[in-house]
């Protein structure tokens, strides 16, 4: 199966295999869309075959064209996010295009990782929102994103998938059409999207490898905090200790994270539970570092890893972020090898 995009629409061609298939199982299983976006496509009449209405229960064809009308050009926008939303609505306005041209960092590159015209993983760095949260914030990599589709002359709506942290570093995977966002959002609910992280923590955890079950909550006594919760949200994160050394009076290790559930500040509190911060993590016990080890914008956090299956060829695609330069740094000074 071939998928491209054509102007505002998508354009599916079936390989031999998937004659004789229905175009709405076509839709759900070779585009990976929701039963119910499917169902709204066929009702808005957006499925085409040979410029005629297609029908769900129409016969697929090998070599036919299957279009998808609309979903892909729109105005260059940024939703910024009030009250946990996290689509454009009317708590999760858009600001459009003369309010990107007021962006306050017009010449900052942007570190593309990967890159198709469905889809795009982007190096965050620390001391970075992932999108804005007032129309005063000029600076987000949402904007950095859209700045690079009008350098790219494609006008596209910009779709983060999952999110990081402003003070974290790393992979971020971007949907650049509807069609592809709805494909990635239900890999990210089926945990099929898999992010590990490294992290240099204040001590050492026991066992040195382990799962860490425990649910999050709001801290209701420190705005913008989580705590461990019994009524809170399920939170699972896999770890492991790759190397530890002595600073000092104090021991520092290097662990690797693996998210099963994405809750915001998920392996942030899960360290600090564990008695082992984040270092430079002030909001969970961090600090400012530990000996000489300091970082200037954020904490020793970076999402290395991430790795999910291409919507639409089912290649699984392992995207590897660099690690910023204070964490290389830190790990130089406290002997703890070298990654690139």
């Amino acid at each position: 199966m071939n998928v491209t995009v054509t102007g505002d629409a998508l354009v599916v061609t079936p390989d031999k295999g998937q004659r004789g298939e229905f175009v709405e199982h076509l839709l759900t299983v070779g585009l990976n869309l929701p039963q119910r976006y499917t169902e709204q496509l066929f009702y808005e009449q957006r499925v085409r075959i040979g410029g005629g209405i297609a029908l769900p229960d129409g016969m697929v064809q090998a070599g036919q064209k299957i279009r998808l009308e609309g979903g892909i050009l729109d105005e260059y926008g940024v939703e910024f996010a009030l009250h946990g939303a996290s689509r454009a609505s009317a708590a999760n306005p858009v600001l459009d295009a003369s309010d990107l041209a007021k962006d306050v960092a017009a010449h900052v590159p942007l570190d593309i990782l990967y890159e198709d015209e469905h889809l795009l993983v982007v190096n965050k760095p620390s001391n970075l929102l992932i999108h804005p949260g007032s129309e005063s914030d000029w600076d987000s990599l949402d904007h950095r994103v859209a700045r690079h589709y009008r350098q790219q002359g494609i006008q596209r709506r910009v779709y983060h998938v999952h999110r990081l942290d402003k003070d974290t570093s790393g992979a971020v995977l971007y949907a650049k059409h509807a069609y592809s966002a709805r494909a990635l959002d239900g890999q990210l609910v089926e945990h099929k999207i898999h992010r590990r992280y490294m992290a240099l923590i204040a001590g050492h955890l026991r066992p040195s490898a382990g799962t860490i079950t425990a649910a999050l909550g709001r801290d209701r006594h420190v705005s913008g905090r989580y705590r461990l919760s019994p009524t809170g949200k399920p939170a699972i994160t896999h770890y492991k200790s790759l190397a530890s050394c002595r600073l000092g009076n104090d021991t520092v290790s290097l662990v690797e994270c693996e998210l099963e559930t994405g809750r915001t500040h998920q392996i942030r509190v899960h360290m600090s539970s564990q008695g082992c911060p984040v270092i430079g993590d002030r909001l969970y016990g961090g600090g400012d570092g530990i000996g000489p080890i300091r970082f200037k914008s954020g904490q020793a956090l970076h999402a290395r890893f991430l790795t999910f299956t291409h919507p639409y060829d089912q290649r699984e695609v392992e995207v590897r972020a660099p690690l910023p330069e204070d964490f290389r740094v830190a790990l130089h000074q406290l002997g703890l090898g070298t990654f690139e």
